[in-house]
């Protein structure tokens, strides 16, 4: 799932699909923010958060390192750091696009960039009311 724009927690803190043996790969943006709020990749599986960090790999919105499952996470940080990460010196672009290719070889994910340009993806679209709205 790919999720671009609105509140990260607008969802609650674990989508309810990652029940019954599911595994629910996430990526969150939010660049309309104003704010700097780095993208964020989490993995779930049986309502159990195995991964979760920020794309730019740094300390801003209170995230430090990758958290998670101790076995998964710790997989994934001995990638990171294998490839230099995180490294304050590096431009965030870099960071980031180092660390969706990390992604994608741990978890064996792919995504291809011509499909992602030019093909009609799978997509859901969620629109919160306003409690003004509601009442």
């Amino acid at each position: 799932m790919v999720k671009y724009g609105g509140w990260q927690a607008e969802f609650g803190p674990q989508p309810p699909v990652s029940r019954d043996g599911a595994h629910v790969f996430q990526l969150e943006f939010e660049e309309e923010n104003g704010k700097p709020v780095p993208p964020r990749f989490s993995y779930l599986h049986d309502d159990r958060l195995m991964c979760a960090f920020n794309l730019h790999l740094d300390r801003s919105w209170g995230y430090e390192g990758v958290n998670g499952d101790r076995e998964v996470a710790v997989g994934v940080e001995e990638m990171l750091a294998a490839a230099g990460l995180p490294d304050a010196n590096v431009p965030r672009r870099e960071v980031h696009r180092a660390a969706l290719e990390i992604i994608e070889r741990y978890f064996g994910l792919s995504l291809p960039r011509r499909q992602v340009l030019e093909a009609a993806l799978p997509a859901v679209s969620w629109r919160s009311r306003s409690r003004r709205a509601s009442n």
